[in-house]
């Protein structure tokens, strides 16, 4: 699991707006020949579910769990590429194999797959947690 923390901004119906301070994936944005973007020094804000237990102005520990972004890479681009090429074949067994018949069963399959994945629920192994730290910290204002 990787574990960042962040400042809680604002919680509302269930949920929490955490910033979080970004790491940076190469370890070079301040050496030269590097992307010089300081992407270390960069705040993200995160909106997760959070508990009765989580007030603004709250140091949080956000967790994600470790397969978490390969669980969702594969919801969202292994559902819709199966969808894809399962409404193309489809509708070419049912139409033929004229290529507006093809595209648009793949179109279809596409906007199918959309939908689900609109209206699927969230998987709790892969939804990020937030955890309260001991004390309160008061948000600092720009």
């Amino acid at each position: 699991m990787e574990v960042r923390f962040g400042l809680v901004r604002r919680v509302s119906d269930g949920l929490a707006w955490v910033d979080v301070e970004r790491q940076s994936g190469c370890g070079r944005c301040a050496e030269s020949g590097g992307c010089g973007r300081a992407c270390t020094s960069a705040m993200a804000t995160y909106v997760l579910p959070a508990g009765p237990d989580v007030h603004e102005g709250e140091r949080v520990a956000v967790t994600v769990p470790q397969r978490a972004p390969l669980i969702a890479a594969f919801m969202f681009y292994g559902v819709a590429l199966f969808a894809l090429f399962a409404g193309a074949l489809t509708a070419r067994l049912i139409a033929g194999e004229s290529d507006a018949v093809v595209a648009i069963g793949a179109l279809s399959g596409l906007c199918v797959s959309v939908l689900w994945l609109r209206h699927a629920r969230a998987r709790p192994s892969i939804i990020p947690s937030l955890t309260a730290q001991s004390g309160r910290v008061l948000p600092v204002e720009p």
